[in-house]
């Protein structure tokens, strides 16, 4: 059993759809939740400890996915929501022990800045699980990091803290049973890259090539389709307006607002130097104990 936690942006949407999914030498389990055994499982690993876990559930729902692997693949449970709430972290390793104590752990990681950066454009740039009046509304980058920062370790900023993940599964499973792959070494060389994962899962490196190549999902959206969004969660009338347009024109309007750049968000001044101060240990550890060149790739150590 193969099991990869995380992280979220590091590229595990482009592995899950690209490779794993579709890979003949894999089982995959776990996200994106295509299958209602897969949304069971995750769910049943990510229970609250002591309020709403359910021993039996998990093991109903983890003898249901593996069940249906075929002979001859490896199984690997790919699901980023298990290392996405930093408190939880903890007891869902314990929880995949338990189950699967021989089992090698896959971690991809990426530089925080970047991985940080690309979270507040996909996720972080609209207010979500907040009282009404204030659902959907953009928030700006400065707003947010500083909101981010104060309620650290919970969130994004505790997910990228990566040392702190990855020594937990390394106390439980063994730090031999650990590897990690930089999504930086994808962008630098993709074969060589596709070549390392395939080691990792023990599969076919050609195939693994053909299908993986560098091929990216979840870009970041263009400038003109934020602005555009924006308005509309600002001003909800205008919104309704431009959707009972016709529909060339709407298809129209569509195709505009997805050309141009993408948006760009940059760290205000002095960020950059405590994003550092926050992560240069735990990734400095990281490339002492298994060998990544964080350094050469950009990383704070």
């Amino acid at each position: 059993m193969i099991i990869h936690p995380g992280f979220i942006k590091t590229g595990t949407t482009s592995l899950q759809e690209f490779l794993f999914f579709v890979h003949p030498g894999i089982h995959a389990l776990g996200h994106p939740h295509r299958a209602g055994v897969d949304m069971r499982l995750s769910q049943a690993l990510r229970r609250i400890e002591g309020f709403d876990d359910d021993p039996q559930e998990l093991r109903s729902a983890l003898a249901m996915a593996l069940q249906a692997c075929p002979g001859g693949r490896v199984p690997l449970l790919s699901d980023e929501t298990l290392t996405a709430d930093p408190r939880l972290t903890a007891s869902v390793a314990r929880r995949l022990h338990r189950h699967f104590p021989e089992a090698r752990i896959l971690f991809t990681i990426r530089r925080q800045e970047d991985m940080i950066r690309s979270f507040y454009g996909r996720h972080g740039r609209v207010l979500v699980n907040v009282p009404a009046p204030y659902a959907d509304r953009h928030v700006g980058f400065a707003a947010w990091l500083e909101h981010a920062y104060r309620n650290r370790p919970a969130g994004v900023l505790g997910v990228a803290d990566y040392q702190r993940t990855i020594e937990i599964y390394g106390t439980l499973f063994g730090a031999e049973r650990i590897a990690i792959l930089p999504l930086e070494l994808w962008a630098a060389d993709h074969q060589a890259f596709a070549d390392r994962l395939s080691a990792i899962l023990g599969i076919d490196a050609a195939t693994t090539r053909q299908l993986l190549g560098n091929r990216r999902t979840h870009a970041q959206e263009t400038g003109r389709f934020v602005l555009y969004d924006r308005l509309c969660k600002r001003f909800p009338a205008a919104g309704r307006m431009a959707a009972r347009l016709p529909g060339g024109v709407r298809t129209l309007g569509g195709g505009l607002l997805r050309r141009g750049g993408a948006q760009q968000v940059e760290f205000p001044a002095g960020w950059t130097e405590r994003l550092g101060d926050l992560y240069r240990e735990g990734n400095r550890k990281l490339a002492e104990t298994y060998g990544l060149p964080l350094r050469e790739l950009g990383y704070a150590v």
